[in-house]
């Protein structure tokens, strides 16, 4: 027999043997969802995984984010499936997320909208009759046998098989005698899959599908091209440099060919601040203020430098703003309901003093500028002056500078607002892909360790607040902007597993959420080559997260 602890402490018995779902069941009127994944001794596994020793037992409620990716896992592959029996000859593409939902494309043989309404139907089919999604263990041999067969995802998976550790046991997954590989569960079933739609977009397609919340409910999806054709731009460029999944980026690094790789994904970012000053430059008798906006860990102060660097070559005179100044007292600061400080909101800033500052400096008058003293809490004002000089232009960084109420006082015609975000292109294989929050996050917990004294801890329990801020006060900002600023590099992940390795795994196991997420994050940074950072230029946007950056004064 076996002892299973509960999250509540309690303790049960159970003979070796019992699934998590057959565990599950004792718990899940507990929750206000079906169960979409168990989590066992700090790792997620299908609800059908097998207990064979003791440990500590959590469920993953599908109406949670990280039931919604299992959720979304599980509907990318009953797609899979139904294009296999409908159009075996078209290859299915697993791209990016766009708001809530997927969007896919297929290389070969696209889908015209009819096929696409034929491909929909199939699914729901198959959602209808509740098919069971099968889990399998796979020898380690047997599946690199498997992979050297399939001339689509053989190579990624090949070479995801060989960099995942000894010790672990890999799964595939089986519907409707389709079997496929995936690094993270899915459900058990089709059973709860109902809430989605395929769209026609750009050149394939996208699930949509319910948001965190509630999973039985289909919102209407917004078109959000301008940031997907961001997406498109960087996985076109890394796919044509051969750099577009972690076992191409493995192989490059392997072959002692990392440094060309930098060099060139370093370049095209430089391409593109360059191509930013000239358009600034071209209009400037217009353009005033650059607005840089964008979510946490985006990058946004390495780019407001290197495009002031750029604008300055130009015979422009940049003179940076940063709107992290304008926070108002912190006793006026907004608070959450459980009544923590929340900094995500856009009232933090002192908006009537932020716009008639930035109106005056449209006027040409001199204006006092606030220093915020972290530390304290509030608002000093140390003598620094600002006034617009002969080609003076404004570049104001800040996580709301594109909410049209921070700048209302200035005339659009004044603005060019620039969106940045890492926009990973970087995938595992055609249907596994790595999130861009994640590597956000990454980002974030490398730069908080180094500079803030945030451990990894500190930075899980704080992620989930920071992006419901970003989700309600500045995604939905990023269509108002001239410009999409993509700052991922194609080699970060490899940069980023030196540093963030060592600080999960200091993570402790007792926190038991903070725990599963790191665990999740070791797994996937397990997958990929480590690359040292001596090679990195010191201009470099990753310089603002692991150090060394020029910048570092400004910063």
């Amino acid at each position: 027999m076996l002892l299973i602890t509960f999250p509540d402490g309690t303790k049960k018995y159970y003979a070796e043997g019992t699934t998590l779902a057959e565990i599950g069941r004792e718990v899940e009127a507990g929750y206000d969802s079906p169960l979409a994944a168990g989590v066992f001794n700090g790792q997620e596994y299908s609800l059908s995984y097998r207990v064979a020793e003791d440990g500590e037992v959590a469920f993953i409620p599908m109406n949670s984010v990280e039931g919604m990716r299992a959720f979304v896992r599980s509907i990318t592959f009953v797609c899979d499936v139904a294009m296999k029996d409908l159009f075996p000859e078209t290859e299915l593409e697993v791209c990016n997320s766009l708001g809530s939902a997927l969007y896919c494309t297929m290389p070969k043989n696209p889908l015209d909208p009819g096929q696409l309404k034929q491909l929909e139907d199939k699914m729901r089919s198959i959602i209808a009759e509740k098919h069971p999604i099968v889990t399998f263990p796979v020898d380690r041999q047997e599946a690199i046998e498997r992979a050297k067969q399939d001339p689509y995802l053989g190579q990624d998976v090949l070479a995801m098989i060989n960099m995942a550790p000894e010790s672990e046991t890999l799964f595939a997954y089986e519907l409707c005698g389709i079997r496929e590989p995936f690094f993270e569960p899915l459900l058990t079933s089709t059973e709860h899959l109902s809430a989605f739609e395929l769209i026609p977009f750009d050149k394939g397609f996208v699930i949509n599908y319910p948001e965190v919340g509630d999973y039985t409910e289909l919102p209407p999806w917004d078109t959000v091209r301008r940031i997907n054709r961001a997406y498109e731009e960087a996985e076109e460029w890394s796919a044509m440099i051969g750099c577009n999944t972690i076992s191409k980026l493995n192989q490059i690094i392997r072959a002692g060919r990392a440094d060309k790789i930098i060099r060139v994904a370093e370049g095209l970012q430089e391409k593109k601040f360059v191509a930013m000053a000239d358009y600034i430059t071209q209009h400037r008798d217009k353009l005033k203020f650059i607005l840089i906006a964008g979510p946490s860990s985006s990058g946004k102060t390495s780019s407001n430098q290197r495009l002031c660097v750029q604008l300055e070559v130009n015979g422009l005179h940049p003179i940076p703003i940063s709107m992290d100044n304008y926070y108002v007292n912190r006793e006026d600061t907004p608070k959450n309901p459980d009544g923590t400080y929340d900094f995500e909101r856009v009232d933090v800033i002192d908006i009537s003093l932020f716009n008639e500052h930035l109106k005056r400096l449209l006027q040409g008058e001199t204006v006092m500028l606030p220093y915020y003293n972290f530390m304290t809490g509030h608002r000093e004002y140390r003598g620094q002056t600002m006034c617009m000089k002969e080609n003076s232009v404004f570049v104001i960084e800040g996580i709301h500078a594109l909410n049209r109420k921070v700048t209302e006082s200035v005339p659009d015609e004044n603005k060019l607002k620039i969106f940045v975000s890492a926009l990973t292109p970087m995938s595992l294989d055609a249907f596994n892909r790595i999130h861009t929050t994640d590597l956000r996050m990454l980002r974030r917990m490398v730069r908080d360790s180094k500079f803030r004294s945030h451990d990894a801890l500190n930075t899980i329990k704080m992620w989930p607040s920071v992006r419901r801020g970003e989700e309600k006060y500045i995604f939905p900002c990023q269509e108002e902007a001239d410009v999409f600023f993509n700052t991922s590099l194609i080699y970060e992940p490899a940069i980023l597993r030196k540093f963030a390795v060592p600080l999960l795994q200091t993570v402790p196991r007792e926190e038991k959420a903070a725990y599963f997420t790191a665990r999740r994050l070791l797994r996937l940074l397990g997958l990929i080559e480590p690359l040292d950072e001596d090679m990195i230029p010191n201009n470099s946007i990753l310089k603002e997260f692991i150090g060394g950056s020029a910048f570092a004064k400004e910063l």
